[in-house]
């Protein structure tokens, strides 16, 4: 055997860099199945941890080198970026089941193995994550206090994120769900708005670590029910537990999703994390960390824990409509910019959890796509109230008044982000919530119709609040505002690109019916979405005329036809 050979043998060099995706008969994209190699996730989970590692290393006399910090963390999250848009280029759409595997044993006595790979949800909730990172980066140019940790723990809670979207095994994803917290709460509690930063950071660790012992228990019994043989999760979702012992696991998903996502009551952490942590902290909370409630109902307790699903599906719905409603009522209440930027940023989740709660291809397809979207719109519109408050030297709704003669480029960014979360036409959210309650309507309809009521008085709460901070009458006794700084104009001009740019071409630019570069975020999302929702699906009427009773094989006697 030839040296080759024996490489080409060797499962570890196989599993390294042999290409996982199956080749497909039509190219998704022009350019497509160039590279497929394996590794690829193990460089976007483990490259911003190295690279927080290197920061953490290097020298930095009489703080000489503070801004290096800066630019390591700006360029790994840029390449985190690139190699994310690779991936999604490369993503063939034509195939199901999962791309770039990768799959190692690591502790094999109890059936937990180091098992990544993506599908269409994954690579779009991996391009979110990669695009909000980024931004979160961009928004933390102006930090000066103590960059070495805070790029340290940033890159880091980017890492957990990843790892989170990209783990198939359960054990991994809880370890990187977990893990996800403990940067995020150091970073508010140590870079947040003083005195009530610390709070905030107990809050959200308090919230968080209830999600997590809820995912334990959750996935502790599935790994029983399933027998105890291994940890995958396409082994847990296909287990069949007994009714009751179903609507526990269901309803221990469910109380970790809405945790993070967040729904009313679990949601007293995102007021005070989204309106008193830096602004690049909480664009990462808001735009992807959060979101990572709505992938595990999508991922496990909906493709797995169908009957149940369908039980707890009226309770899910519910918390959705109250979340709405919720933000309407709080929103108009508040006389501080940045909170009320905070109650906004509770709607995508509500849209996302309805989808979930629709349990129909339709609806469910939607809620995928409404996790990018919406995870967009909610680090836009958070990220704009920060910005705003920041540039106008004040959060008071009361001082800060009639900016938009005097921050133009502000004003319209918030107006964007406003319009994002309310799922207005030709941004990307306006697809996704379509989906959602043309999908819910059959299902939950009195939910849908109370929820879409619920985004006319947040509508109505938007208008009031961009009347009287953008176009009212200026305050003479207000500070000098300024507009948007170069850094803050560029991260939130890449979510208003990317939210229209999804939003305008959903199905990706095509030239004469070819798609070119992008091969259309729905179309990823698509090819998982068959999958998940087909246990939901409503059975097709039979034919006019056919039998409903199968027709007899072969052989078999048949009862003696009626006589003429």
């Amino acid at each position: 055997m030839t040296g080759a050979n024996l490489l080409a043998a060797t499962p570890l060099w196989a599993a390294v860099v042999n290409p996982s995706p199956s080749p497909s008969a039509t190219p998704a994209t022009f350019g497509a199945n160039v590279i497929g190699f394996s590794f690829l996730l193990s460089l976007l989970v483990w490259g911003p941890a190295v690279m927080a590692v290197v920061i953490a290393l290097v020298p930095n006399p009489r703080g000489r080198y503070e801004r290096w910090f800066l630019g390591i963390a700006f360029w790994t999250s840029a390449s985190v970026l690139a190699l994310t848009l690779i991936a999604y280029q490369q993503f063939q759409v034509f195939t199901t089941g999962v791309q770039f595997e990768e799959n190692l044993p690591w502790l094999p006595s109890i059936g937990v193995s180091y098992h990544l790979g993506v599908d269409g949800i994954g690579i779009s909730m991996l391009l979110l994550s990669a695009l909000v990172g980024l931004c979160a980066v961009i928004a933390s140019w102006e930090v000066r206090e103590r960059p070495r940790s805070y790029f340290v723990l940033l890159l880091l809670a980017e890492a957990a994120v990843n790892g989170t979207i990209a783990a198939r095994d359960f054990f991994v994803l809880l370890l990187f769900w977990s893990a996800v917290a403990v940067p995020l709460a150091l970073l508010v509690a140590g870079w947040g708005e003083r005195p009530r930063a610390a709070g905030a950071a107990w809050r959200l660790l308090g919230y968080w670590g209830l999600s997590s012992a809820a995912l334990l228990a959750a996935g502790l019994l599935l790994y029983q029910a399933a027998g105890g043989s291994d940890f995958a999760i396409d082994t847990l979702t296909h287990a069949t537990p007994t009714g009751r012992l179903q609507l526990v696991i269901a309803a221990l998903l469910l109380v970790a999703g809405i945790s993070r996502l967040p729904l009313v009551p679990l949601h007293g952490w995102a007021r005070a994390v989204w309106s008193e942590a830096p602004t690049g902290v909480a664009l990462l909370t808001a735009g992807v960390a959060s979101r990572l409630g709505g992938y595990l109902l999508i991922r496990v307790m909906a493709a797995g824990e169908h009957d149940a699903s369908r039980t707890l599906a009226p309770i899910l719905s519910g918390l959705a409509v109250l979340t709405v409603g919720y933000a309407a009522l709080a929103a108009i209440r508040s006389r501080d910019l940045r909170r009320l930027g905070a109650y906004l940023a509770l709607i995508p989740g509500a849209v996302t959890a309805l989808g979930v709660a629709g349990l129909s291809p339709l609806s469910l397809e939607g809620a995928v796509l409404s996790l990018f979207t919406g995870g967009l719109a909610a680090a836009l519109v958070v990220g704009a109230t920060a910005a705003l408050a920041e540039r106008a030297q004040t959060r008071s709704l009361a001082t800060a008044a009639g900016l938009a003669g005097r921050a133009p480029k502000l004003a319209w960014l918030l107006v964007a982000a406003c319009l994002a979360v309310l799922c207005v036409p030709f941004l990307a959210t306006f697809p996704a919530g379509l989906m959602i309650f043309l999908g819910s309507f059959r299902t939950q309809a009195p939910a849908a119709l109370l929820l879409a009521l619920g985004l006319v008085a947040d509508a109505g709460v938007v208008a009031w609040m961009l009347h009287r901070v953008l176009f009212g009458a200026p305050n003479p006794d207000a500070p000098n505002p300024g507009d948007a700084t170069l850094p803050q104009a560029w991260f939130l001009g890449i979510l208003v690109g990317t939210l229209l740019w999804v939003g305008l071409v959903p199905g990706g630019p095509k030239l004469f019916g070819v798609p070119l570069f992008d091969p259309g975020l729905v179309n990823v999302v698509n090819t998982s979405t068959p999958d998940l929702s087909s246990p939901y699906a409503v059975p097709s009427p039979s034919a006019p005329g056919s039998s409903q009773s199968p027709s007899p094989s072969p052989g078999t006697p048949t009862s003696p036809s009626a006589g003429p």
